[in-house]
């Protein structure tokens, strides 16, 4: 158990901070690059940090150079590291929050600082309004329009955490709480639970039949900066910033907290209002009917005695009133045990860290039968994309790698892809041949993304009429917190889809999750597919799929309308069938 206050991305995004503010002030450029090659080998490291630093192992990470490795122990050993603490005081802490706009790197953010004195998202604004950003060289009209709808961007998930990185805080807390001793149960609940793509703060009930007991076990712990406990609930602020409701609750009342504590708001009205109807009270206290408590332990029991099925948290801002169950619950919402394939990742051959083979393995940990490689098409801008040369070279070395898996016996086969970038006029980067060569093509766009709405709507419906597509990946093009993705028609995008056999990707990347729940509803309920998948650049990449899959829930996805879930024999119908549409 780790005793330290700081996560493994606490740690990774220092090193991230300090090669920012270094970039700022201009320092040397190769240290600047020692510290960004630190946070990424710091980003690879699955167990906590802390225990590989109690460990004396921190040195044996690979990537981790013996000064950045110190570095690293220094920071667990006092709680700060000097050289950050004093970049800090040479910039004031808004300039890094400019890195947070598109468009602005460290250089410009220096620049902003520097020659305009901004200091923040707020003097950013306040600057743009008056036009002084023209006065700074090399920002034009076109960069200005991006810095714009950026500042909206970024507005839009002030003070909010990405679904990932809320994730690994709920698991480790949900962890660490577990294992006290009067401790009974433990879930988190709250936006976190229904999946949401960003999470305000954290909300966690725990089951113990000594409540009081619990509670003054917790604020003692070393999980939190500062906790305050009232009643039931401890409030406390975690050391990535991250606030925390947690509840204590007896096992009698666990069903109604879990469930009043997860909502959303309007469905927990809702089922106020059913419960009313039929003389019943939910609160944190537990169930009463009739004005006496009754033990409904669990939800799906709660549930049952209001007359409904168990309604999974992922949709429950889809069931918010008693019309809305006309509409049938999905008889089983996809699974990441589900999941037979991911179908888009990375490796050395373009801009990923790992080769085929161990993307394999790290795929076969995960239970898959079969995986996609597509790595990034040629194009100016795409580090080492592949032309059609090098993708009929990769071929050679993937069909090596499915002879020795089908030699051993190994029941696991490599489809040969490619992510093509979608160009501004809807063409695709790649030549039809080598294309109509591949077993899966993902069609991404990646550039020029501030196009008109009909623009932008008819370069993905001109893609999806390809013969050789089979799946757009990232639809939109959006980065949460980061850019709000081109304005595509998603519902004519989503009429094309069905009417082409194409999949919409609901990339699993933890900045993208796009297309996301409200989409995916759009398509099961049109009779389209989705592909789940994670956009893997790492063999640690691949956890990201159970966001993706999280954010298919929140739409309803069910397992056969997910083409990840398919055998390969499936799989390659599919291709024919999509190649049969497009050429009658």
């Amino acid at each position: 158990m780790s005793d330290s206050l700081f996560t493994n991305k606490d740690v990774y995004e220092l090193f991230d901070a300090i090669a920012d503010l270094m970039e700022i002030l201009g320092e040397d450029r190769f240290r600047i690059l020692a510290y960004r090659r630190a946070s990424q080998a710091l980003q690879s490291v699955e167990m906590p940090l802390y225990d590989v630093f109690q460990r004396d192992r921190l040195q044996k990470i690979d990537g981790l150079s013996k000064g950045m490795a110190e570095k690293v122990a220094e920071l667990f050993l006092t709680g700060d590291i000097e050289y950050y603490s004093r970049l800090q005081e040479r910039m004031p802490v808004g300039v890094r929050e400019l890195l947070r706009v598109p468009h602005i790197g460290p250089r410009t953010a220096g620049r902003l600082y520097n020659e305009l004195g901004i200091a923040g998202l707020t003097e950013l604004q306040h600057a743009l309004e008056q036009g002084q950003l023209r006065q700074i060289k090399g920002i034009g009209e076109r960069t200005l329009a991006g810095i714009r709808d950026g500042i909206a961007a970024v507005s839009d998930r002030e003070q909010r955490t990405l679904l990932l990185h809320a994730w690994e805080s709920g698991l480790c807390l949900q962890h660490e709480i577990a294992d006290l001793s009067q401790v009974a149960r433990v879930s988190w609940a709250g936006s976190l639970r229904r999946g949401q793509t960003t999470i305000g703060d954290l909300d966690l009930v725990v089951m113990s039949d000594q409540p009081d007991t619990v509670l003054r076990q917790l604020a003692t712990l070393k999980l939190w900066m500062r906790a305050h406990v009232n009643n039931q609930q401890l409030s406390a602020v975690l050391p990535n910033g991250m606030s925390l409701d947690l509840i204590v609750v007896e096992p009698h009342a666990w069903g109604a907290a879990l469930l009043l504590s997860t909502g959303s708001q309007q469905h927990i009205t809702w089922m106020h209002q059913r419960a009313a109807q039929r003389d019943y009270q939910l609160s944190l206290d537990g169930v009463r009917h009739a004005g006496r408590s009754v033990s409904l332990v669990d939800e799906h029991e709660i549930y049952t005695a209001l007359e409904l099925a168990w309604i999974p948290p992922e949709v429950r801002e889809w069931y918010q009133s008693d019309a809305d169950i006309a509409v049938p619950l999905p008889h089983q919402l996809i699974d990441h045990r589900d999941m037979q394939g991911d179908l888009h990742m990375h490796t050395t051959w373009s801009d990923g860290s790992a080769d085929i083979r161990t993307m394999a393995e790290s795929a076969r940990s995960y239970g898959y039968r079969h995986i996609a490689i597509t790595d990034h098409g040629a194009l100016i801008g795409v580090t080492n994309g592949l032309d059609v040369k090098r993708l009929r070279q990769q071929r050679v070395e993937i069909d090596a790698v499915n002879a020795e898996y089908a030699a051993a016996g190994i029941d696991f086969h490599i489809l040969t892809g490619v992510e093509v970038d979608i160009l501004v006029d809807g063409s695709l980067a790649l030549p039809d041949a080598v294309l109509h060569e591949l077993d899966i093509v993902v069609a991404s766009p990646h550039i020029h993304l501030r196009q008109t709405p009909e623009v932008a709507t008819q370069r993905i419906i001109r893609a999806m009429q390809h013969p050789a597509v089979d799946i757009i990946g990232h639809p939109r093009g959006r980065i949460l917190g980061g850019r709000l993705g081109a304005p595509v028609d998603m519902d004519a995008v989503i009429n094309e889809a069905v009417q082409h056999g194409v999949a919409l990707e609901v990339n699993s990347g933890p900045d993208r999750l796009d297309i996301d729940g409200d989409l995916v509803r759009e398509v099961m309920n049109r009779g389209g597919v989705i592909s789940i998948n994670s956009d893997a650049h790492a063999p640690a990449n691949h956890a990201w799929i159970h966001q993706g899959v999280a954010t298919a829930r929140r739409g309803g996805a069910t397992s056969s309308l997910v083409i990840n879930t398919w055998s390969l024999a499936q799989l390659r119908a599919f291709r024919g069938r999509k190649r049969n549409l497009s050429t009658k």
